[in-house]
C-alpha cells in the first residue's frame, strides 16, 4: 500500500483560530534572522552592523507592540470616566441650540445667540399657541450673549408657567447677521452612540459635545 509522504501544515491547528497572515510576530521575526543567518554566503558574511540594526528593529517591534496594547487599555479606561461622568449631566440645565423658553414659578429660563458678529437682536415671544405675547430688542456680540426674556408679557404682566418659543433675528445697520438661538432646559435622558453621550432636552437628541454650556 503506498505511503503518503508527511509534509510541513501550513494550515490551522484543529481547534485553534485560523492564524492572520497579514502580521508578523515576534516568532516569525526571529525564525527569519536566524534563517538569514544560517543561509548567508560564508564568504561575504553578515555585517555586524546590519545584524545589530536588525535586533534593534525587532526590539523596537516588540516595545511598539507593548505600547500600542498599553494605549488602548487606557483609552478604554479614559472612555469608561467619561461615560461614568456624563451620567452627572441627567437632571442638570445645560444650553444647546434650540427656541425654546420655559417660565417656571415667574421666572424664564436663559436664552443666548451665537452670533457671527455684532448687532441687534430682536425677540418674538410665542406662547403654546403660536400668539405672541412679548418683544423686545438687545444688543449683541459676536460669540456668546444673553437675550433671555425677562418672563412678562407686553402688556406687564408675569407670563404664566409653560413652554414657549423665541422667534429671534439679529441684524447690524439692516444688514442680516448670521445667528444661532440656544436654549437652556433640563437634560431628561442620557444614552451612549458609538462610544460618545447623547443627551434629551425638550425631546430632542443632542451629542454631549453639542452643549454650550452647564448650568
Amino acid at each position: 500500500m503506498p505511503i503518503t509522504g508527511v509534509t510541513n501544515a501550513t494550515g490551522p491547528v484543529i481547534g485553534q483560530p485560523e492564524r492572520d497572515y497579514s502580521e508578523i510576530s515576534d516568532i516569525d521575526f526571529m525564525t527569519l534572522l536566524v534563517a538569514q543567518i544560517q543561509n548567508q554566503d560564508p564568504m561575504s558574511p553578515m555585517d555586524n552592523a546590519e545584524f545589530t540594526s536588525q535586533l534593534t528593529q525587532f526590539s523596537m517591534l516588540d516595545d511598539l507592540e507593548s505600547m500600542s496594547s498599553k494605549l488602548d487599555d487606557s483609552i478604554m479606561v479614559g472612555q469608561s470616566i467619561n461615560n461614568t461622568a456624563m451620567l452627572a449631566l441627567v437632571g442638570k440645565d445645560v444650553t444647546v441650540a434650540g427656541d425654546a423658553a420655559w417660565v417656571e414659578a415667574g421666572e424664564a429660563s436663559e436664552s443666548m445667540v451665537a452670533s457671527d458678529g455684532p448687532g441687534t437682536a430682536t425677540v418674538k415671544v410665542l406662547d403654546e399657541a403660536g400668539n405672541v405675547v412679548a418683544t423686545y430688542t438687545t444688543d449683541v456680540d459676536a460669540g456668546l450673549s444673553d437675550i433671555s426674556w425677562d418672563g412678562r408679557t407686553d402688556d406687564g404682566e408675569t407670563a404664566p408657567d409653560g413652554r414657549y418659543t423665541l422667534d429671534v433675528s439679529v441684524e447690524n445697520q439692516g444688514v442680516p447677521v448670521g445667528f444661532t438661538t440656544l436654549m437652556t432646559g433640563h437634560v431628561e435622558s442620557l444614552r451612549y452612540e458609538n462610544n460618545a453621550g447623547v443627551v434629551t432636552v425638550d425631546d430632542q437628541e443632542y451629542y454631549v459635545s453639542d452643549i454650550y454650556k452647564i448650568s
